[in-house]
């Protein structure tokens, strides 16, 4: 093997990890572009309480997916490995197997959907200018384009388990991209929400079968779509390793989505946009820049795992650290000195975003990232299951407390405070569990 570089890896895996890393760095950029350009195009098309609408009706959708079990990432995570270890038989039963629960969930989904818009109204604050009838179809459409998104999860599963994602990457990308731009242009035509709902349900379903021709050309005939391989033992494990991505899951949504549809309850479209917009700039942005590495070390990390490669995933990691904690100190210092003269620019004074809100967002961003990057490894060998109850744990916790303060007439500021809190706790619990493993790997 020929190592030609400080990480001592060989040349074609050093090709691979560009390759991923470029194409993760692609979405990225793209995404930090339309990002920048989404918030303010909407608010110009369709007016700052119309996005403020917008903002939270998709968010409703993402909150029902809260049940959804993500099969895909443990299934993918077990497939590398056994990709590593050649055990390509195994690779084909594990895949039949997340494809059957996969159905089980779409069709489980379903019923949700049909269950939630059987609902008379959604008592809203926000939407108390709105026709109900117009809200179902909006909602409607929403919850179709969401549903794909739980199909898509065997066609990730399908076409990134040899360690090459930049094909999935770079469709996604086109579709989303796609949307970021034909909804704001939109705007110019109609204020109808509803024809901004019906662009998002058909590129939904026109990535999903992009993503499904993309999985056929790549696997042949190796991977299929078939149910003759599923073993009740085989899909109770992958069910079992995959409740780690189920609660981080929970935890994503109740920490974001959750909180948008509290702010949504108690307070007015201009807060939703308010809240929506600074943690789009300051907490997501620097999250979606780290996850280019986390990313691509995620796929490296289980490759290295299957090879028992333990020397190497040591060394990454460090060097992981490294990066997260370089890229958090140049993140805190641009934010806090120029954060309020680029946030103003960029929202064009439509917003008043107070230094404390700032300051609080940046701590949890910090802390955040931090966790998130050293979580990376023992994610990528589905070894996470308890930290990952944790976060579920404390993110609704969080929720809870909100709640019953904001029924007190607290400020949404309190959110934060508490968001902080269980940060840290998180972090401290991760890095135990992380030196617990690493401690293990040297006897």
């Amino acid at each position: 093997m020929n190592n030609i570089n400080i990480l001592n890896i060989s040349k074609s895996r050093l090709k691979n990890i560009y390759k991923n890393f470029f194409s993760f760095f692609s979405i990225f950029s793209t995404q930090t572009i339309i990002q920048i350009l989404f918030p303010p195009a909407m608010i110009f098309t369709w007016g700052i309480e119309k996005f403020g609408i917008w903002i939270l009706i998709t968010n409703i959708p993402s909150m029902l997916t809260i049940l959804n079990i993500n099969f895909s990432s443990a299934s993918r995570s077990e497939m590398s490995i056994n990709f590593e270890k050649k055990n390509f038989v195994y690779i084909k039963k594990i895949f039949q197997n997340t494809f059957c629960l996969v159905l089980f969930s779409s069709i489980f989904f379903l019923f949700l959907w049909i269950t939630a818009f059987s609902f008379d109204q959604l008592n809203l604050k926000t939407f108390e200018n709105i026709d109900d009838s117009e809200i179902k179809i909006i909602f409607l459409f929403i919850a179709l384009s969401a549903h794909c998104l739980i199909i898509d999860q065997i066609f990730y599963c399908g076409i990134t388990y040899t360690g090459d994602a930049s094909k999935y990457n770079y469709s996604v990308l086109f579709f989303d991209t796609l949307l970021k731009i034909l909804i704001p242009f939109l705007g110019l035509f109609t204020d109808n929400l509803v024809y901004a709902s019906l662009i998002l349900v058909i590129l939904s379903f026109s990535k999903t079968l992009c993503l499904y021709i993309i999985f056929k050309k790549k696997n042949k005939n190796f991977l299929n779509l078939k149910t003759n391989l599923f073993n009740i033992r085989l899909s109770i494990n992958i069910f079992k390793l995959s409740l780690s991505y189920h609660f981080d899951n929970i935890s994503h949504i109740v920490r974001n989505n959750g909180f948008i549809i509290l702010v949504g309850v108690f307070f007015n479209p201009v807060i939703v946009g308010l809240i929506s917009t600074a943690k789009t700039l300051f907490y997501f942005l620097p999250i979606r820049l780290l996850d280019i590495v986390n990313s691509t070390l995620f796929l490296e990390f289980s490759k290295m795992y299957g090879n028992n490669d333990i020397s190497s995933s040591k060394k990454f990691f460090k060097y992981h650290i490294y990066i997260n904690i370089f890229v958090m100190i140049i993140f805190s210092s641009l934010s806090l000195f120029l954060g309020d003269l680029v946030y103003d620019f960029w929202t064009g004074d439509k917003y008043e975003l107070s230094n404390i809100l700032l300051i609080l967002i940046i701590i949890d961003t910090v802390i955040f990232n931090f966790f998130n990057s050293i979580e990376t490894f023992i994610k990528s060998i589905n070894r996470f299951f308890y930290s990952a109850i944790l976060k579920a744990f404390l993110s609704t916790l969080t929720i809870v407390f909100s709640y019953i303060l904001f029924t007190k007439g607290y400020s949404f500021l309190i959110y934060f405070v508490f968001n902080i809190i269980s940060s840290l706790i998180v972090l401290i619990f991760i890095l135990s569990i992380t030196f617990k493993i690493f401690n293990k790997f040297n006897k």
